[in-house]
């Protein structure tokens, strides 16, 4: 049986929400609005009464689906005037995205069903 925690949808939004300011603060709204958009997503599943695995699953791929094709989250640089500012905030995008992919991967794991 699958099992997924409410804490790890949390911890799903809260990425979310860091990485669509890092975004927004890069210069790049248009990615921001997507991320703050997964942002309300998770939410809705956070709280709703009945837990739905399919939307789960439904956000879950879509956010990959993010990260795929050439102009895909991988391949962004964010921008900033000031070049130690655009080099951190690049760094942080980094840091945020590996935390990310991290936890879409915990969670996936949890959405299979195992049969004994």
């Amino acid at each position: 049986m699958q099992k997924i925690e409410k804490w790890r949808v949390e911890e799903l939004a809260l990425v979310l929400i860091q990485l669509a300011e890092l975004l927004k603060k890069g210069d790049n709204c248009e990615w921001a609005n997507v991320f703050f958009h997964f942002k309300d997503e998770s939410l809705k599943i956070i709280n709703s009464k009945e837990f739905d695995l399919d939307q789960l699953k439904r956000l879950l791929r879509n956010i990959n689906n993010c990260f795929s094709g050439a102009s895909s989250l991988k391949n962004i640089v964010l921008w900033h005037e000031n070049s130690e500012e655009k080099k951190r905030i690049n760094q942080e995008l980094l840091q945020v995205r590996a935390r990310l992919l991290k936890i879409l991967t915990e969670i996936e794991i949890r959405t299979v069903e195992h049969i004994s």
